[in-house]
């Protein structure tokens, strides 16, 4: 009989732990995030929270290439991300490591430059019409390189192909009207 009482109590525990977790699990809010398409070097994302939230859609290049005296740095990318929500658009840079404090990241696209406010480790447009600006010389443009100093006293200068932004920024803008 005890060994009965012993086991029932065991299962009842397994049971509420088990719920509890369940319970845990249902109250996380359901990200998805899905590649939807790339076009050469420009793969598409889509992320949305849940059913009822408006979906954040955005488009990701590396470098082709990279000149840079950091050793140990990870993965560049840059990045436009485009809200539902509200319609709008942003551009960020991440060169892989924490920028150095207050500083600026060069932006070269052909022949045009653009600044960008360093953050920790992203670099964002100052303003909207910045956004802006820079995203339509992109769509324009054939190389991006971006000039970026790090918080360690180290450089990076990475070129990007801007081949096939076009197309994958039409289709973000077709997912996340």
């Amino acid at each position: 009989m005890k060994y009965l009482l012993t086991r029932l109590v065991r299962y009842i525990l397994i049971i509420i732990i088990y719920g509890i977790f369940v319970l845990v699990a249902l109250r996380q809010p359901a990200k998805s995030q899905i590649i939807d398409s790339s076009f050469y070097r420009w793969t598409l994302y889509e992320i949305q929270e849940n059913e009822l939230e408006a979906k954040k859609c955005y488009i990701v290049s590396h470098p082709v290439k990279s000149d840079t005296n950091h050793n140990a740095r990870q993965k560049p990318y840059i990045m436009i991300t485009r809200f539902q929500k509200d319609r709008t658009e942003e551009i960020s840079v991440f060169s892989g490591y924490e920028y150095k404090l207050n500083s600026e990241i060069f932006a070269m696209i052909d022949q045009n430059l653009f600044r960008l406010k360093a953050k920790t480790d992203i670099a964002w447009a100052k303003t909207r019409y910045g956004d802006i600006n820079t995203i339509e010389t992109m769509l324009n443009g054939t190389i991006l390189r971006v000039r970026s100093d790090s918080a360690f006293g180290t450089y990076a200068v990475d070129e990007y192909s801007l081949k096939g932004i076009t197309r994958a920024y039409a289709r973000m803008r077709e997912i996340c009207k």
